[in-house]
């Protein structure tokens, strides 16, 4: 496992039809992503990273053998956000979403 300098955080979001979890901007404080993980009930879930409203990572959630519709990813590089901007997570559904976002915060000032 990778060791980061900086403040870890995550946060976790349940909603039916859209579960975003989001991690505040900050002055002085720059966000990195290093996990998520997401599930849904919707086959073809879209499942979008972002910084503010910009989109920096998306995926389609395919559905497992199982009937899974679910993901955990770790970036091997974390995604590294702008400066006091606010990064979130977010997966659609129908009814059951679920969305996890992980990483640290750094003081740059």
């Amino acid at each position: 496992m990778t060791k980061y300098n900086g403040k870890p955080f995550s946060v976790t979001t349940t909603h039916a039809t859209a579960a975003v979890a989001t991690k505040a901007a900050a002055a002085g404080k720059r966000h990195y992503i290093t996990d998520i993980a997401a599930s849904s009930d919707k086959a073809g879930a879209l499942l979008i990273v972002k910084q503010g409203t910009t989109v920096v990572w998306q995926l389609q959630v395919a559905t497992t053998a199982a009937g899974i519709n679910a993901i955990t990813h770790r970036f091997e590089t974390p995604i590294e956000a702008d400066a006091a901007a606010l990064v979130s997570i977010e997966i659609d559904g129908t009814s059951a979403c679920n969305v996890n976002i992980a990483g640290f915060t750094v003081n740059i000032t």
